[in-house]
């Protein structure tokens, strides 16, 4: 009986160590597949925040590229309410006076530019000029005499 009992012992032994074996075992299974589970779940999050980044950069690039747009459509606006303004409201361009010479027009004729005023600022094209008398040198010794305008040698 002693020898059926230590073989019962021994088998009772054997199966708490298979059961402590078995238990491991399911602990290990259960860990790893806690540890697949986790790296499923963080490559789901590193996928989630990828698309959320590359989403909130081409959010960011389509609102400067708006910005832009709305700024180019602003400049032209602007342009445009100055041109209208400047229908409506011209501004004169002053005619220039000068009190003591009177107004200065330009007038553009074929032989060129010519500026029209009052008679007195511009002179005269052709103005008859009385011939002053001259009045007679004479060199140094004293002998001849001659107009100071005459080509004409002294003595003749």
């Amino acid at each position: 009986m002693e020898y059926r009992r230590q073989q019962w012992v021994k088998a009772t032994r054997e199966r708490d160590h298979k059961q402590v074996q078995m238990s491991q075992l399911a602990k290990e299974e259960t860990v790893q597949e806690r540890l697949v589970q986790i790296t499923r779940e963080r490559d789901t999050a590193l996928r989630v925040s990828k698309n959320r980044h590359r989403a909130w950069e081409m959010h960011r690039i389509q609102s400067a590229e708006r910005e832009n747009y709305l700024q180019d459509q602003i400049e032209a606006s602007l342009v445009e309410i100055h041109h209208l303004n400047n229908l409506l409201h011209p501004i004169p361009r002053p005619v220039l006076v000068y009190p003591e010479v009177g107004p200065q027009v330009i007038v553009a004729d074929d032989d060129g530019m010519e500026v029209d005023g009052p008679a007195a600022a511009t002179p005269p094209l052709h103005e008859d000029v009385e011939d002053e008398e001259l009045e007679p040198v004479s060199d140094e010794d004293g002998e001849a005499i001659f107009d100071a305008d005459s080509s004409d040698e002294p003595g003749v």
